[in-house]
């Protein structure tokens, strides 16, 4: 059944998870306070709280495009990468267990959550794949070799960077620019390993409308973290302008004018 189509059991279980997704959004970023008694552990300062609720927001519109959308194709690369995130957040838990709010619903919902995970997105994956033809939709583009080797060296050095930080917390905890714990460093490279593990799946697909999604769900989350950002300057022990929200502004305009560029091209093309 090559028809890139989304199969129903992928669209039900993705759905679901996008309730949670939104959930956690709107408890991480506008209740940072709060997250103690509304989440999983009390998360500090608000830098990091909002972090993670605006990265949990940029997975749910591309997990919303699972859900309701039309092609398997665009969606898919997100799968490897959430599988990895999954994973981080389990060994996370583990190692952490103490900083949790032990007995709790929202313990209990983010342990079952980071329990079946694991092995239930890569399980989707697998079941859902073999709906993909290969082929490329009408008007469709391909990505250039040069775009692809230069995303895929960017996935590879974000990839070493998160190995390293996740299970060397302490080298990474000195040189942010926000305070972090042990555990919100392991649960930040969780994310951060979205990014590489996404570019990676992403490079490896020359179809541009495999690339859309996975885009949108990145620049959403990082805009809203320059957002966290403007709003607690004081989290930054040497200011907002520094090394990561640099590179951060430099992914943005990258991911804007690249995508801009290839939408123009392919309306062109219609």
């Amino acid at each position: 059944m090559k028809n890139d189509s989304i199969l129903p059991l992928t669209r039900v279980i993705t759905a679901v998870v996008v309730l949670f997704l939104v959930a956690a959004f709107g408890i991480l970023f506008f209740l940072p306070d709060r997250t103690g008694e509304l989440f999983a552990w009390a998360i500090k300062p608000h830098m990091s709280s909002m972090y993670f609720g605006s990265a949990y927001l940029g997975g749910a519109w591309i997990l919303a495009q699972t859900a309701f959308g039309k092609r398997w194709h665009r969606v898919q690369a997100v799968f490897p990468a959430v599988t990895v995130f999954t994973i981080a957040m389990l060994v996370a838990t583990l190692l952490h267990w103490d900083r949790f709010s032990l007995g709790t619903i929202p313990f209990m919902a983010w342990l079952i959550l980071y329990i079946i995970s694991p092995f239930l997105i890569p399980a989707l994956w697998i079941y859902n794949r073999r709906t993909d033809s290969n082929l490329p939709e009408e008007s469709d583009l391909n990505v250039s070799p040069i775009a692809r080797l230069v995303t895929r060296i960017f996935g590879t050095l974000v990839l070493v960077f998160v190995l390293l930080g996740f299970i060397f917390p302490n080298l990474l905890i000195p040189i942010w620019p926000w305070t972090l714990s042990p555990l919100t460093a392991r649960v930040l490279c969780g994310w951060l390993s979205v990014i590489g593990t996404g570019a990676w799946a992403i490079s490896l697909d020359p179809r541009w409308t495999a690339w859309r999604a996975i885009l949108e769900g990145i620049f959403i989350a990082y805009s809203l973290i320059f957002v966290a950002a403007a709003m607690n300057p004081a989290d930054f022990s040497t200011g907002i302008f520094n090394w990561y929200t640099a590179l951060m502004g430099i992914m943005l305009i990258a991911i804007f004018v690249f995508y801009i560029s290839m939408e123009s091209r392919r309306r062109k093309a219609r």
